[in-house]
């Protein structure tokens, strides 16, 4: 059962992370438009700065349950690296339980508030005059946070396996 949910994990954070990264072209795309547009032609556009930032930011913020899967997070590695594998394991167990689960049901309620308020409210982009609806961007940084919650539960359901039974999931 546990290696069934760990597996539903991982291929959640695995396609999302891969699916996401083809957003840089469009990103791509996006800016270079815009720079030839805006300096070329002297007319730049009302929607670049809006696209812009909400296909990086959804590149970035879907990925992060990747990056937690391919253990690609930042650590602070001078002591860490130190301990004996087993100290890591209680480390990494510890720190999941009290930080890391309590931030993400912190992130996860937060953003689902925010989607729910921009939803009602018919929230529209203030930083641009082209001022699209932010329902789908509010929606997408929610999803980030479910993912990178449930890349956790993988991550934790490992850690505990290993440090209790001794065995790699």
């Amino acid at each position: 059962m546990l290696q069934r949910i760990v597996a539903a994990c991982d291929w959640l954070s695995d396609w999302s992370g891969k699916t996401v990264s083809w957003l840089i072209f469009p990103l791509m795309i996006t800016i270079t438009y815009e720079v030839i547009m805006r300096y070329g032609f002297s007319a730049p556009t009302v929607w670049a700065f809006d696209t812009g930032y909400m296909l990086g930011g959804a590149m970035v913020s879907l990925g992060m349950g990747y990056v937690l899967l391919q253990k690609g997070h930042v650590r602070v590695d001078i002591l860490y690296d130190k301990f004996s594998s087993r100290v890591k394991l209680i480390i990494d167990f510890l720190l999941t339980a009290i930080l890391f689960f309590p931030m993400m049901a912190i992130f996860i309620y937060t953003s689902w508030q925010y989607f729910l308020l921009s939803w009602a409210r018919g929230e529209r982009s203030g930083y641009g005059i082209w001022e699209p609806t932010l329902v789908p961007f509010r929606f997408v940084i929610l999803a980030a946070w479910v993912i990178l919650a449930l890349a956790g539960v993988s991550w934790f359901i490992r850690t505990t396996v290993s440090l209790f039974k001794g065995e790699n999931l």
